[in-house]
C-alpha cells in the first residue's frame, strides 16, 4: 500500500507552460483524502518548491536543490542540508567559471547568479519565489567565504561551447547528474533526491517501499531507486522509462494526475 507519494516539478507537476493543473489538485486532494502524504521533490531550490507544494495543496516537507536541502515548507526551517567539502566546493566553482555555461549557485538558502544572468532569468524565468531568493554578485567565491555560506548546489545550463562536466564528477564527495540534456548538476557526495526522500519519509515513519516517487529526468533516478513504486513521465527519455517500474502519460496529458490517481488504486 503506497503512503508517500514524491513529485518532481519541472516535466512533472508541472505542465509545460510551468503550471499546476486542476486535474493534478484534484488528484493530490483525493490522495490527502485517503491519508496518503505527497511532497515536492525538486532541483528547483527550496522556497520555489514551498511555494508550489502549497498551490498543489501537498504536505509541506519539501526537498529542493535535487535533494540537497529538506525543509519544512511551514516555517522555512532547515530540516537537513547537505554540504560540499570546501575544497571540492572551491574547485567546482573555478571549473564551471572557466566553461561556457550559465550558473546558479545554491549556496544554503541563497541562490546566487551574476547581474546578466539575473536579467535573463527575470525575463524567461518569471517565478517570484526564485527571484526572492536569488542574490547577484560577480564574484561567487568571495560572496560565499564573506558570508560564511556552504555549496549546497550547482546548476549549469550549457551553452554551445566545452563543458567537461566529467572534470567534476573526478571530485572528491560529489554527486553529479542532470535534469535535462543541456545542463549538469553538482551536489554533496550522497545529496541526492533519493536521499532527501529517505528523510521526509523517516519525518513521517513511511517505509521507504510504502512509498512511489514520480519524475521524469536522470536525477530522479535516485529516488526511483529507493521507493517501492517508480512511476516516470511520458515526456522522460527512455533510460529514465526504463529504471521506472510504471509509466505514466506526459506532462502535457495530466500525466501527473493520472500517476497520483494510480497510486490510489
Amino acid at each position: 500500500m503506497i503512503k508517500l507519494i514524491s513529485l518532481d516539478l519541472d516535466g512533472t507537476l508541472l505542465d509545460p507552460r510551468g503550471r499546476i493543473t486542476a486535474a493534478s489538485k484534484e488528484a493530490i486532494a483525493k490522495a490527502k483524502a485517503a491519508g496518503i502524504r505527497v511532497v515536492i521533490n525538486t532541483g528547483r531550490p527550496a522556497q520555489e518548491g514551498a511555494y508550489f507544494a502549497r498551490e498543489a495543496g501537498c504536505d509541506l516537507l519539501v526537498s529542493g536543490a535535487g535533494g540537497g536541502l529538506v525543509v519544512d515548507g511551514e516555517t522555512g526551517r532547515t530540516v537537513r542540508q547537505w554540504a560540499v567539502p570546501e575544497a571540492s566546493a572551491r574547485r567546482a566553482i573555478q571549473l564551471c567559471l572557466g566553461w561556457d555555461a550559465q550558473l546558479l549557485i545554491f549556496a544554503g538558502h541563497e541562490i546566487l547568479l551574476t547581474a546578466e544572468y539575473k536579467k535573463y532569468m527575470e525575463t524567461w524565468y518569471p517565478f517570484p519565489a526564485f527571484h526572492e531568493a536569488a542574490t547577484t554578485t560577480e564574484d561567487f567565491l568571495a560572496y560565499m567565504e564573506e558570508h560564511r555560506l556552504p555549496l549546497v548546489k550547482i546548476h549549469g545550463e550549457k551553452g554551445s561551447g566545452h563543458c567537461p562536466v566529467e572534470e567534476l564528477a573526478a571530485l572528491p564527495d560529489v554527486t553529479t547528474t542532470s535534469s535535462s540534456s543541456h545542463d549538469f548538476e553538482l551536489t554533496a557526495g550522497g545529496a541526492d533526491k533519493g536521499a532527501a526522500l529517505a528523510v521526509i519519509a523517516a519525518r513521517y515513519s513511511i517505509p521507504l517501499d510504502q512509498c512511489a516517487a514520480v519524475g521524469d529526468s536522470e536525477n530522479d533516478l535516485s529516488a526511483f531507486r529507493v521507493v517501492g513504486t517508480s512511476i516516470a513521465m511520458g515526456n522522460a527519455p527512455e533510460h529514465v522509462k526504463a529504471a521506472a517500474a510504471r509509466a505514466a502519460p506526459s506532462n502535457g496529458e495530466e500525466g501527473a494526475a493520472r500517476a497520483v490517481l494510480s497510486c490510489l488504486e
